[in-house]
C-alpha cells in the first residue's frame, strides 16, 4: 500500500520508518531543504518518560499564572485576542482537575513506557544509529522547599502507576552531578527527584540516521522543499495532497505536520485543538574546557531542562503564547541565559551560543492525535505530542503504522476517542 507521510520532523520519520518496516510503500513530504529543521531541530533533548504531569494539572496553575504576570519569568502570552487561543485556554482549565490531569497522566506514561521501549529495539537492531544517547536518568532538582514537599507528594500517584522515582537530599543531588555545587554552596539546593529510566539525546542526529536508514533499507522517498498547499478530497476519503511539486496520491494520508499545518485540518472540517505554543533553547559549545553538566537536568520551577549533547550543552524551556509569529523573543533568550549563569558556575562556552526557537503543537489535555480520521478513513492523524515529541515518537510512529495498517494496539483504544 502507497501511504503518503506529510512533515520530517521526528514524528513524520518515526512514522515513516514503521510503515515501511510493515511493507508499505512510504513518501515523506517536507517544505524544508532537510528533515528535522522545524521543531524537533533543537529542542531539550530528553526524553522524559516519567515526565508525565500534564501542563494543565492544578499543581501547575498557580506558578503559570504568576509567571504571565512577571517581567522576566519562563512564561509570556500575547495572543488574548485570539479567539482560538481563548477557547483552547478553556479546554486547558477544564483538564485541570484532579482526576482528569491523573487520568491523562496515566495515558501519558503507557505512552512514554511503550516508546521507551520501541527507542531502544530501533537502537538494538540498527548499531550505526549514533546520536549522543544517554541512558542514565533525568534528574529533577528544586530551590524552594514547598515546590519540593508538593512534588514530592506526586511521587505517590507516579510509584502506583509504575513511574517510580527516588527522593534525593541536596547532597545526594550534589553527588549525582558535581555541577549543582553553585546552587549547593549557595545554599538554594533543597533537594531533587531522580528518575532512572529516563534518557536523553540529540533528536536531529536521530532523525537524519532514520531518515537514511528508512531511505537506504525502506526505500522511502524524501521530497524535499515540497510545500503543502491543501488536502484534496471529495468529502469522503482523502483525493491527494497539492503541493509546489504538483499533486500526490496515494492509498493513504499521515498528518504529521505539527503546529504549522493545522490550517491544512481546518480546511478540511477537523478540529485538532493543536495550539502552537513557541519553545526556546540555546545550545552552549561545551568541551573539555568548558565543562558542562553531564546528567540530564529538570528545573521545574523555571520550566527549564538542561541536557549535556556531546559537545552541546543544551538548555530549553519557556512559553510563549503568541500565535505563530515567528520572531524571536529575546526576554525568552535572556531568561534562559540568566537561569544558566545562576545555576552552574561553568556551563560552557558562552561566546559559542546557537539561539532557537520552535512552536510545539500543544493539546489543551496534553494527550497527542494518534489517530483515523473516520470522516475521511485513508486519512491518519500523528500531531499535538507538546513538549513530549521526541520522548513519545517511537511509540507515536508504532501506533499509527498499526492503525494504517489495520492491526491496531488495543492497549492504546483510548486515542481513537481524541477527535
Amino acid at each position: 500500500m502507497k501511504v503518503i507521510v506529510l512533515g520530517a520532523g521526528v514524528i513524520g520519520v518515526t512514522s515513516a520508518y514503521f510503515l515501511a518496516r510493515a511493507g508499505h510503500q512510504v513518501v515523506v513530504l517536507e517544505k524544508n531543504i532537510d528533515a528535522g529543521l522545524g521543531c524537533s531541530h533543537a529542542n531539550g533533548g530528553q526524553l522524559s518518560y516519567s515526565h508525565i504531569e500534564t501542563w494543565a494539572a492544578r499543581g501547575s496553575l498557580p506558578s503559570m499564572m504568576k509567571a504571565a504576570i512577571l517581567p522576566s519569568s519562563f512564561l509570556t502570552i500575547s495572543d488574548l485576542t485570539n479567539r482560538k487561543f481563548l477557547s483552547w485556554l478553556c479546554e486547558f482549565y477544564k483538564n485541570s482537575s484532579s482526576q482528569k490531569s491523573q487520568e491523562n497522566s496515566r495515558k501519558l506514561f503507557r505512552l512514554a513506557a511503550y516508546s521507551k521501549k520501541l527507542l531502544e529495539e530501533i537502537i538494538d537492531e540498527n548499531t550505526d544509529l549514533k546520536f549522543d544517547y544517554k541512558n542514565r536518568g533525568i534528574l529533577h532538582f528544586y530551590r524552594d522547599q514547598k515546590n519540593f514537599d508538593a512534588a514530592i507528594k506526586e511521587i505517590e500517584f507516579r510509584n502506583s502507576i509504575g513511574c517510580k522515582a527516588q527522593i534525593l537530599s541536596a547532597e545526594e543531588c550534589l553527588k549525582k552531578e558535581p555541577t549543582l555545587v553553585k546552587l549547593f554552596d549557595e545554599k538554594k539546593l533543597v533537594g531533587g527527584i531522580f528518575y532512572d529510566a529516563d534518557a536523553s539525546g540529540n533528536s536531529f542526529l536521530f532523525i537524519k540516521a532514520l531518515e537514511k536508514i528508512c531511505r537506504e533499507k525502506y526505500g522511502v522517498v524524501f521530497e524535499f522543499e515540497t510545500d503543502v498547499r491543501n488536502i484534496l478530497t471529495n468529502h469522503k476519503k482523502i483525493t491527494g495532497i497539492n503541493t509546489s511539486k504538483g499533486v500526490f496520491i496515494a492509498n493513504k494520508y499521515v498528518y504529521a505536520l505539527g503546529a504549522y499545518g493545522c490550517k491544512f485540518l481546518n480546511g478540511i472540517g477537523i478540529d485538532s485543538k493543536i495550539y502552537p505554543l513557541k519553545g526556546y533553547s540555546l545550545s552552549i559549545a561545551a568541551d573539555s574546557e568548558f565543562i558542562a553538566p553531564n546528567l540530564a537536568l529538570t528545573d521545574p520551577e523555571n520550566k527549564i531542562v538542561y541536557s549535556r549533547l556531546g559537545n552541546i550543552f543544551r538548555a530549553a524551556g519557556t512559553v510563549e503564547a503568541c500565535g505563530l509569529r515567528g520572531n524571536q523573543n529575546k526576554k525568552h533568550i535572556e531568561f534562559l541565559k540568566n537561569s544558566a549563569r545562576r545555576t552552574f558556575s561553568d556551563f560552557g562556552n558562552f561566546n559559542e551560543i546557537e539561539e532557537w526557537c520552535g512552536f510545539r503543537p500543544f493539546r489543551p489535555n496534553s494527550i497527542p492525535l494518534i489517530c483515523e480520521v473516520k470522516k475521511y478513513g485513508n486519512l491518519f492523524l500523528n500531531s499535538g505530542h507538546g513538549s513530549l515529541g521526541w520522548t513519545l515518537s517511537a511509540a507515536s510512529g508504532k501506533i499509527l503504522s498499526d492503525l494504517v495498517s489495520d492491526n491496531p494496539d488495543k492497549k492504546f483504544e483510548f486515542l481513537e476517542e481524541e477527535l
